[in-house]
C-alpha cells in the first residue's frame, strides 16, 4: 500500500470509532423512532367477522391498527402519540397501551379519557367490537410540552 491509502485507512477506521458530538444526548430518541417505525406486514390480528361455513377469517396487521389510531389521535387531540404497545396473544387483541405527549395547558384526565374512548372505536372499526372487550385500554401521559406537541 501506499503511504496515502495507509493515512486514509487510518483515518477511515478513526472516524467509524469515533462518537458523533452529541450523539449521546439523542441516542434513546434515535433508537426508539426506528423501534417504532413500521416493520412490513407486521402481526395479523383476528378481527370479528360472519360466522359463516366456509366463510375464513379476516386478520388486519398490528401495523394498520397501530397507524390508523396514531392517525386518528393526533387529528382529534393536540397531543403526539409516542408509542402504542399492543398486547396480542395468538392473534387475539388482549390490550392497547399508547404512550402520549400533550401540551401544557390542557386537562390531562380529560385527554386520556377521549384517547381511550376513540382507541375504542378504532379497535372495534378495525377489528369488531368484541376485541377491546374486558381488556385493557391504558393511556399514559408522558411529557407536556408548549404549544402543539407535533411541533416540538
Amino acid at each position: 500500500m501506499s503511504q496515502t491509502s495507509d493515512l486514509l485507512s487510518q483515518a477511515g477506521g478513526i472516524l467509524r470509532n469515533a462518537a458523533e458530538p452529541g450523539w449521546d444526548a439523542i441516542a434513546s430518541r434515535v433508537v426508539n423512532a426506528v423501534r417504532r417505525t413500521p416493520r412490513a406486514g407486521g402481526w395479523p390480528l383476528l378481527a370479528d367477522g360472519p360466522d359463516l361455513p366456509g366463510s375464513g377469517h379476516l386478520f388486519v396487521s398490528e401495523n394498520v391498527l397501530r397507524s390508523t389510531l396514531a392517525v386518528t389521535l393526533r387529528q382529534r387531540y393536540l397531543c403526539l402519540p409516542t408509542a402504542i404497545d399492543l398486547d396480542v396473544e395468538d392473534g387475539a387483541l388482549r390490550g392497547v397501551h399508547v404512550d402520549v405527549t400533550g401540551s401544557y395547558g390542557t386537562e390531562l384526565r380529560r385527554l386520556a379519557d377521549g384517547i381511550r374512548a376513540t382507541t375504542v372505536e378504532v379497535v372495534a372499526e378495525l377489528l369488531g367490537t368484541t376485541a377491546t372487550d374486558h381488556h385493557p385500554i391504558d393511556i399514559t401521559i408522558t411529557d407536556v410540552v408548549t404549544g402543539d406537541p407535533l411541533q416540538s
